[in-house]
C-alpha cells in the first residue's frame, strides 16, 4: 500500500512539474514568486499535517476531518514540489 501511495504521489509531482514547466512563459521575476509561494504552501502542508493529528480528540468527526487534511497534503504537496522543479527546470533551460 506504502509503495503505490508513494508512485502515485510522485507521478501527481511529475504531472505538475511538466505543467510548471510547460506554463513557464511567465517573466523570470514571477517564476522566483511562483517557487516562494509553492514553498511556503508546501511548508505549511507539512507542518498542519505534522501538528494536526497531536493532540485529537477520538470521535468520528475528527476521524473524518484527520483524513480530509491527510488527502489534500498529499496531493496539494505533489503539486507544489512538481511545480517548484518544473519551474526550476524551466528558469535553467530558458
Amino acid at each position: 500500500m506504502a509503495v503505490r501511495l508513494i508512485l502515485i504521489w510522485l507521478v501527481l509531482a511529475a504531472a505538475s512539474g511538466w505543467a510548471a514547466w510547460y506554463w513557464a512563459r511567465a517573466p523570470r521575476r514571477a517564476l522566483w514568486v511562483r517557487i516562494a509561494v509553492a514553498a511556503v504552501l508546501l511548508g505549511l502542508f507539512a507542518a498542519s499535517f505534522l501538528t494536526y493529528g497531536a493532540d485529537l480528540e477520538k470521535n468520528l468527526g475528527s476521524v473524518i476531518l484527520y483524513f480530509l487534511v491527510w488527502g489534500s497534503v498529499f496531493g496539494l504537496s505533489a503539486a507544489c514540489a512538481g511545480t517548484i522543479v518544473g519551474t526550476l527546470i524551466a528558469l535553467l533551460i530558458g
